[in-house]
């Protein structure tokens, strides 16, 4: 019992997931490292000569990113994940039904569909 919990699905579905997950996650780091830099710049102004300063400065904050990117994938290996798709449910009525919601009748028992003003 206690063995399915501790062993590392491989199907296709959990490494997917994992995979999607990993994707997503990356994206999510780079776009907040990336914002942080493009607000400093934004707001230092600052002139030509410091500009091998910020370079610098930018390197060591994405070195940093980086390492926690790849620190985050190596976690994500010790988790069992399971992606949950969108799921939408389309109910099916009749065209009385429609009618009678149309037309302003009372609600159908039964019925989740109510007219819409």
């Amino acid at each position: 019992m206690l063995r399915e919990h501790t062993d590392k699905k491989t199907d296709k579905w959990s490494v997917g997931s994992r995979n999607k997950l990993k994707a997503s996650m990356r994206y999510k780091i780079r776009r907040v490292f990336a914002a942080c830099l493009d607000i400093i710049e934004h707001e230092l102004g600052y002139p030509k000569e410091d500009r091998e300063k910020f370079d610098r400065i930018r390197k060591k904050i994405l070195g940093i990113g980086n390492d926690q990117i790849r620190n985050m994938e190596a976690e994500l290996e010790r988790y069992n994940i399971s992606y949950i798709p969108y799921h939408i449910e389309m109910p099916v009525i009749s065209l009385e039904q429609l009618d009678k919601i149309f037309n302003g009748e009372a609600k159908d028992e039964g019925s989740d569909i109510q007219k819409r003003d």
